[in-house]
């Protein structure tokens, strides 16, 4: 587990049956010829386990109502209250707890009704009991007044032994910064998070803008989380620096394969961000570093790269050495870039690492992960590779997503990996489909998705829904970022 730092978090493997009891056995206790309650809410509890499966779930407990005939339960995410999400639909359980995905940073309802038991003449409750919990770990306010990357730097840096502490107590400790709903922060001082893992959390209805100057950026080397935010980019052109950049001199010692080793997460969710000049996530200059995790999801995020030598690629952990990202995970997201293709140079690559072999040394294991789910990429990148030297021989899984103008994915798939494929779409304008990708049959359909060429020119506006653009396919395609179907 690596979620909620301040909260008990169990460790566990479980078995799931369809009922999701934990225990078959009635309970009696000489209750019958009665008409049942719901349990109290005051009396629910809720863990965090692991299945067997390793999938994190939430498990909510009630206390057990004797003479019952199991419970009637569903689970709603109401992180949007005006269309929750249905997780557990009516379902009856024989036992006193429930289980669901895991979710951070998030708001649910639970319904729990009484049933009646024949058996023992006991009618079931009039009324569920209703529950609510979330995700969240409590956060620090920012003053909107305050540069959010001087705040960030001087909390962590004034709190340092006492985040020490912490963090040894408890593996999985994090700390949040909570930006005001809807407000605009000025960030031109790097955010320097160390080795703390970090969250920067916005509002998912009401989405604060964070305007990068001065070069400005945020810096990990524990691990980062930014959340529900528009980032403008536009203020940050530094050479092989990214909008999240790995620390140069962390306070860690190198591990194997002389890396610096970032265990925690690296994840960009719920987020729009426009202007990207350089890369979007970049290694520092003159350090290798090893990333167990870089996940983007549900993300629009607009790049303006001429995709030049200095630019080198979108996603790429800068530097000569051994760098690399053992998981990759791009979902229900759109990356495109407004830079006139014609114009681009043909020197960088969606996706680069500094060393394609040694991932069994340098992660214990070559079984990495590089997942392209639901997403729609546009000029990612048309006039060179798709990956260089990324070298997974783990599991490539490239579905449902439409590949605009992105040349040779084959160079990512082709290197022995395990390869997961469908419902894929590519259309290469500038210099055509690749063969490569052609005859291996990595798409189920190479034809134009019909994108228009005001929307793959323009920028994001924050203050549009989905920041202005459409990039809904043609009929007849179901590919691509569920947002725009």
């Amino acid at each position: 587990m690596r979620l909620l730092g301040g909260l008990t978090i169990v460790s566990m493997l479980f078995a799931a049956s369809c009922a999701q009891g934990v225990d078959d056995e009635i309970f009696s206790a000489g209750v019958s010829g009665v008409q049942l309650e719901s349990p109290a809410a005051d009396g629910f509890t809720y863990t965090f386990v692991t299945d067997a499966s390793g999938v994190e779930q939430v498990k909510v407990s009630w206390p057990t109502v004797m003479g019952a005939g199991g419970y009637q339960c569903s689970v709603w995410n109401v992180n949007d209250p005006a269309n929750p999400e249905v997780l557990v639909d009516n379902q009856k359980i024989d036992g006193a707890a429930v289980f669901f995905p895991l979710a951070e940073d998030s708001d649910y309802k639970i319904s729990v009704q009484t049933l009646g038991n024949e058996k023992l003449n006991n009618t079931g409750a009039a009324v569920a009991a209703e529950y609510y919990m979330n995700t969240k770990i409590e956060g620090i306010p920012v003053p909107v007044s305050e540069d959010l990357g001087a705040f960030i730097t001087n909390y962590i840096a004034e709190n340092a032994e006492t985040l020490a502490a912490k963090r040894a107590a408890d593996p999985n400790f994090e700390i949040a910064f909570d930006l005001e709903p809807g407000a605009t922060y000025n960030m031109a001082t790097v955010a320097e998070c160390d080795i703390q893992p970090t969250r920067v959390r916005g509002d998912r209805q009401s989405k604060p803008t964070v305007i990068l100057a001065n070069n400005a950026y945020f810096e990990t080397g524990g691990g980062l989380k930014l959340k529900f935010m528009n980032i403008d980019a536009s203020g940050l052109d530094k050479e092989k620096c990214g909008v999240i950049t790995m620390d140069p001199t962390p306070s860690i010692e190198t591990g194997a394969e002389s890396c610096y080793h970032c265990t925690n997460p690296i994840r960009i969710e719920g987020c729009w961000v426009k202007e990207v000049k350089r890369g979007f996530f970049s290694q520092s200059p003159s350090t290798n570093w090893a990333l167990k995790e870089l996940r983007i999801a549900d993300c629009i995020i607009q790049v303006n790269c001429p995709n030049n030598a200095s630019h080198k690629s979108f996603l790429w952990p800068y530097g000569g050495g051994k760098g690399s990202i053992f998981n990759i995970y791009l979902a229900n997201s759109t990356i495109y870039n407004v830079y006139d293709p014609a114009a681009m140079s043909s020197s960088a690559y969606f996706i680069q690492f500094g060393y394609q072999k040694g991932f069994t040394k340098t992660y214990g294991s070559n079984n990495g992960m590089f997942s392209i789910q639901n997403c729609t990429l546009n000029r990612m990148t048309p006039n060179k590779d798709f990956g260089n030297r990324v070298g997974y021989e783990g599991t490539s899984a490239f579905q449902n997503t439409i590949f605009y103008d992105t040349y040779n994915i084959h160079k990512v798939l082709s290197r022995g990996c395990t390869k997961v494929l469908g419902g894929n779409v590519m259309h290469c304008p500038t210099k055509g489909n690749a063969s490569d990708d052609t005859k291996n049959n990595y798409c189920d359909k190479y034809e134009d998705p019909g994108f228009t060429a005001e929307n793959l020119n323009k920028p994001l506006d924050f203050s549009q829904p989905n920041g202005g653009v459409n990039f809904k396919p043609a009929a007849g395609i179901t590919a691509g970022d569920p947002r725009w179907l």
